[in-house]
């Protein structure tokens, strides 16, 4: 498979100025352009262009895959993390999972990239549209203060098995579809989400700005400060002045907001309990299929005639596919009856067809699969 690349970058609060637009379109002269997005593909050349600094010149959301094992998110959050430049330090891992502050002001943006030796990730195809249409949510939710993305960067990159995990984030257990596409950006699957998910507490029904208590907050702003920040909402950039309302908010309450339960295992335990949970779900779907497969095998004892006919529907359909189901559906057929009575009614209708379709090469090949003998 030759190298590929997606390159994208969105703004998400305001678009482009006339001067950020010029910048961006120095950053490489082949990509798709807009005062929204930037997109570029690769399938031998690389791109250049320096992704933080576009990020701090415009967009807010970015996006680098490569098929040889680059998946990197970043995000531009103006106002800062959900959580404290210290308590940030738990979830950090140097060099993949940072976060670059502005040199001035509050703002600045989280980096996701693990290191890969190239086999780390699959090279299957990812679904970008559905994706990318996601990132502004996840950085929504950052900015929001909810910490799950937090605790998935640090889960996406970490690779020291003697780890301690950071602060356990509640809601883990029910992610959104914006933090269950990040999770699966990283290839976290269904058990080792359950597995982080343990020692995560139930979402509080009431959101975090909720138990911050907006209106308590509006109630100790001044009347100017509160023309203020309409004035913007009408004039500026509403988005802006809603991170930074949230984030004084936050500051406010001098903690983080976001419920967590402080982490206590490490990462090769996390992984050690997600192969545990692995191998409980293969059990109970063998269990599943055992009891779907007993139920069928018992329909067919009770009705041969009906599967019979099935089978022979299958085949007129001259599909290759239905070939291979009309094969399986008479093995079974020969288990449900059992002995010899049971061997002598598949190849019985076997023969019957092969007589009847001669001509079907990729028929008998399905039947001598099932070991059916039509001869």
């Amino acid at each position: 498979m030759s190298n590929y690349q997606y390159i994208y970058f969105a703004a998400v609060d305001k678009p482009l100025d006339d001067n950020e637009f010029e910048f961006m379109a120095e950053q490489s002269t082949r990509a798709a352009l807009t005062r929204w997005e930037f997109q570029n593909e690769y399938h031998f050349g690389d791109f250049h262009g320096d992704s933080l600094e576009m990020m701090r010149t415009g967009f807010d959301v970015h996006l680098h895959y490569a098929n040889f094992g680059v998946r990197k998110l970043m995000f531009r959050l103006p106002m800062g993390l959900p959580v404290s430049a210290k308590e940030f330090k738990a979830f950090a891992v140097e060099n993949e999972f940072v976060w670059k502050k502005d040199k001035r002001g509050k703002g600045g943006v989280l980096s996701i990239q693990p290191e890969s030796d190239g086999d780390e990730f699959a090279w299957g195809y990812v679904e970008f549209d559905g994706l990318v249409a996601q990132l502004p949510k996840i950085r929504e939710a950052l900015i929001a203060g909810d910490t799950r993305p937090l605790y998935l960067g640090w889960l996406a990159c970490a690779w020291d098995g003697d780890a301690l995990e950071p602060p356990v984030p509640a809601g883990l257990n029910k992610l959104s579809p914006s933090l269950s596409k990040l999770a699966s950006f990283y290839e976290m699957d269904q058990d080792l989400l359950e597995a982080i998910s343990e020692k995560s507490a139930k979402l509080p029904r009431q959101s975090v700005v909720n138990e911050l208590s907006v209106d308590d907050w509006l109630e100790q702003q001044s009347s100017e400060m509160l023309r203020s920040l309409l004035r913007r909402v009408l004039q500026e950039d509403p988005a802006a002045v809603r991170a930074e309302s949230l984030a004084a908010m936050r500051n406010q309450a001098g903690k983080s907001v976001w419920p967590a339960t402080p982490g206590s295992r490490t990462l090769e335990e996390i992984y050690d309990l997600a192969s545990v949970k692995e191998d409980q779900r293969e059990k109970r779907e063998l269990a599943s299929e055992q009891r779907k497969r007993t139920k069928r095998l018992a329909i067919l004892r009770e009705d041969p005639m009906a599967a019979i006919a099935k089978v022979e529907r299958l085949v007129q359909t001259r599909r290759r596919a239905n070939y291979a189901e009309a094969a399986k559906l008479l093995a079974e057929l020969r288990e449900a009856v059992g002995g010899v009575e049971g061997e002598r009614l598949a190849d019985k209708v076997a023969s019957r067809i092969v007589t009847e379709y001669p001509t079907l090469h990729s028929l008998k090949r399905a039947f001598q699969d099932e070991g059916l003998s039509y001869r």
